[in-house]
């Protein structure tokens, strides 16, 4: 069910929407009610993913989190901390494939290019170690919006400076990669 194209595509823009999502429903129902969507939208990526085991085992520990968050009146801050805990799973997964190669970025690369020769395996973990510095500050940032808990700011952060970030390092990388494969 989870694969149809529609789903997927669905599932990934409320990815995108949750900052906004989560400021809208802050200020009209209970941080709980509005944690609850978050946490089936994690279980449902869970339970009928087709992602490995280790990256649906962290959609259901992040569900129970969320849950968790809930039952135990701390919505509020489990939605604020929400993005630092995304970005510390990134940074753990391709931090882990790092140190147990092929690389994350190598995976891609290897579905898009097929085989690649010792300077693209090269080229693809230095890209893995920008992406892991990306999340580590990334996340630094969006932990310390969560810790000034401004709402306001932590939108702007989490739900348009972080995409904006991430976007230009995507595109910083895209030019890069063609002007390697250019020198070939």
């Amino acid at each position: 069910m989870l694969q149809h194209p529609l789903v997927k595509a669905l599932l990934q823009l409320a990815l995108l929407a949750y900052p906004f999502y989560i400021w809208w429903a802050i200020t009209h129902w209970h941080p709980a009610a509005a944690l609850a969507p978050l946490a089936l939208l994690a279980l449902a990526k869970a339970l009928f993913g087709q992602s490995p085991l280790s990256q649906r085992g962290f959609f259901l520990l992040s569900a129970i989190v969320l849950l968790a968050a809930s039952i135990l009146g701390k919505a509020e801050q489990a939605m604020l901390y929400y993005p630092v805990w995304v970005n510390s799973g990134m940074l753990l997964l391709f931090g882990w494939s790092l140190l147990y190669p092929p690389t994350v970025v190598e995976r891609l690369a290897r579905l898009i290019d097929g085989e690649l020769d010792a300077k693209g395996v090269a080229y693809t973990r230095n890209v893995t170690q920008v992406w892991c510095a990306f999340f580590l500050l990334n996340g630094s940032i969006a932990a310390l919006t969560a810790w000034w808990g401004d709402w306001d700011l932590w939108v702007l952060y989490n739900g348009f400076i972080a995409y904006l970030l991430m976007g230009l390092l995507m595109a910083a990388e895209w030019l890069v990669r063609r002007r390697v494969r250019a020198k070939k």
